[in-house]
Order: C-alpha cells, then structure tokens, then sequence
C-alpha cells in the first residue's frame, strides 16, 4: 500500500505527441525528439496495480510529461479504470487529435464523475500554432465545441506570451461563447531563446509577456485564473510515467519508488509533508 495522504496521482498515458511544442521536454526546441526517449503508452494493468494502492485518492491527472495523453492507444480503457478508484479525472490536451465523435464520445463517458479537460489554445487561428506547433486550431475548436456540446465540462488554458498577449481578452471571450466553463491563464512563459520551426528548424525567439502586472490585474477583473503552482506543490501527489515509473513528480521521472518508500515518507522528510513538495521548491525554484 502507498502513502495514504496522496489525494491526487498524475499520470502520464503516453509519451507519444502529435504537437512539436519548442519548450517541451520531449524534442529539441521544436525539431526533432530528444535523444534516448522511447515513445511508448501506459499499459492499463500497470496503471491498475498502481491507482489500487491509493486508498484516499481523490483525482486523477492524464497530463503529459513528454506526451500528448489523447494519443495513447488505451486511453478509454485508463479513464474507465480511473473512473473505478477516484472522484475526479482530468484531461490536459492539445485538442488536435481523434475525431468530432469521439470527443462527443468522451463526454457523453465522462458524465457520471467530476472532470475537467483543459485545452492549450495559445491563441486565434494564426498565433495559437507559433507555439503549439504541429497542432490544427479549427480542429482543436471543433472538437472542443463537440465535448462542450455532448455535456462535457471544458477549460480554455492559455500560455501568454509576447506574440500572443494582445488577443488574451478575444479568447477569453471566445471561449464563453463557445461554453467553455474556466479560463486560465498560466503563469509559466517558458520563453526559449532559440525556439526552432519544427518542420524546417529555423530558428527564432519565444518571449515572455512584456508585462506580468497587467496580466495579473487581468485576471483579477475577469473570469479568469492565473495557475502559479503545479498540482504536486498544491496537494500531495504522485507521478505515473509512461514507462510505468511511479515517482514524487514529472520531474523526477526517472526515479522509481517502492511502496515500502512511500511508506516511510514522513520519516524521510518533514513532519507528514509529503515528499512532493520539497523535491518541486527544489526542481522548479518555488
């Protein structure tokens, strides 16, 4: 049995990925995959093994790590084992894959419990691609509007940045007039200075919004949120990777831990704190 104060487990479904994002872990600034990283899925028999040991478990977060999590080849199968063993699932995607009736399948599936499915639109059609490259913003909106409409609960979430912050309000009022429920705006620029085409490998530079107080105020006057912490520094928590790995968080996905470690967190750290906190103030710089 694992830490019964984890409430929250996030799992990784594939480290597969349609989307060519400069700032993610998996490729190299935008062109081409990183080296050593095996494109893989999360098998279902693994994931049960790992949700049984989490007996106050309260949600599960399919968020990828390296991965786009619709891609994986069983998803349905993790969501319906998810659905089994916790009260809330929650989706981070990019939208862009599978078709309209699936998506309208996956709401239609996900009505019976607490969800949430956050979709990264970094902006109108023209600007949201500059970073989610590789990605199809009217198939991404006509999959969303099909989840919305077949009763699933959505959440527009956007990374502002310098080429997208003048269209923050127009999509943000897009997204309520489409019937997404939140909007959030994350408070991560991941700015790279040499952010790569992800076709051609030319070269140019992701910047960070010019000015964080005005995207602060916004969200103070508007439906809108600023995300400041990852879900492992807000609540205990633990990480599945792809490779069937359980440990504290994403970033430390090649570290393995037993159950017998779990069970002894409180004694290897501070006070009933769980683990996750101290390793992501010390990995992330909060």
């Amino acid at each position: 049995m694992l830490d019964a104060d984890i409430k929250w487990l996030h799992v990784e479904a594939s480290s597969k990925c349609n989307a060519w994002c400069p700032a993610c872990s998996r490729n190299q600034n935008g062109f081409g995959i990183i080296d050593g990283l095996i494109e893989e899925d999360l098998s279902t028999e693994r994931f049960l093994e790992v949700i049984k040991q989490l007996p106050n478990l309260y949600g599960v977060q399919f968020c990828g790590n390296y991965g786009e999590p619709v891609i994986a080849h069983n998803i349905m199968e993790l969501i319906e084992v998810a659905k089994q063993y916790c009260k809330k699932i929650q989706i981070h995607t990019n939208g862009s894959l599978r078709s309209r009736s699936w998506w309208g399948d996956l709401a239609r599936d996900l009505k019976d419990v607490e969800h949430d499915v956050w979709f990264g639109i970094d902006g109108l059609k023209g600007v949201h691609e500059i970073y989610r490259q590789g990605t199809d913003y009217d198939k991404i909106i006509e999959n969303a509007c099909e989840f919305i409409k077949q009763g699933g609960s959505a959440t527009w979430q956007y990374i502002p940045y310098q080429h997208n912050e003048h269209q923050i309000r127009d999509c943000l009022k897009t997204s309520q007039r489409l019937g997404f429920k939140k909007f959030k705006l994350l408070k991560e620029f991941r700015n790279i200075t040499n952010s790569k085409h992800y076709r051609t490998g030319a070269e140019s530079e992701l910047k960070p919004p010019t000015s964080i107080e005005h995207i602060i105020k916004f969200s103070k006057t508007n439906t809108s949120v600023i995300v400041n912490d990852c879900m492992h520094l807000s609540q205990p928590g633990v990480y599945l990777g792809a490779n069937g790995k359980l440990n504290y968080c994403c970033y430390h996905h090649k570290v393995n831990l037993t159950a017998n470690q779990f069970d002894n967190l409180d004694q290897l750290l501070y006070n009933n704190i769980n683990i996750t906190h101290k390793i992501c103030v010390a990995s992330c710089g909060k």
